[in-house]
């Protein structure tokens, strides 16, 4: 049983700032909480990458990801195949800005996720997603260019 959560966030920084974030799994531990670091060879659709971070339960832990969908500086979907997880997120300029629409969701395959999803599933994507878009908000705003008077 999917447990999932979606919510969105503006962004005080142009569309490119923050796809520079989003769109390239290296740049991910700089706002992505409890991850550590990437090795993505290639940030393109259908690339298999590795990462190393916290797990629901603390532990360090690798992974390996999918880039499940890459489209411009818009769109992309990672699949993590150990634990299930399933995060997406949409890019839309707007009001001298970008809004940000992320989507977690968990579909179990081991035991320890299945315990995660039936006690907690949607609380913890909710509350991992918050945490990820006020990252990448504060993350994107420091990086983006002042603007010009």
């Amino acid at each position: 049983m999917e447990r999932s959560s979606t919510q969105q966030a503006f962004v005080d920084a142009p569309v490119g700032a923050v796809w520079d974030l989003i769109g390239d799994p290296r740049r991910h531990p700089e706002w992505w909480p409890e991850w550590i670091s990437t090795e993505c060879p290639d940030p393109s659709e259908g690339c298999r990458y590795r990462g190393v971070a916290r797990d629901f339960f603390g532990r360090v832990d690798e992974h390996d990801l999918l880039i499940e969908s890459r489209e411009g500086l818009r769109e992309i979907s990672i699949f993590c195949e150990g634990t299930g997880v399933t995060t997406s997120f949409v890019l839309a300029e707007g009001q001298g800005g970008t809004f940000v629409e992320g989507h977690f969701a968990i579909e179990p395959n081991s035991f320890a996720m299945k315990a995660v999803g039936v006690v907690a599933g949607r609380r913890v994507m909710r509350s991992w997603l918050e945490r990820s878009l006020e990252n990448l908000k504060r993350a994107a705003e420091q990086a983006a260019p002042a603007p010009q008077p």
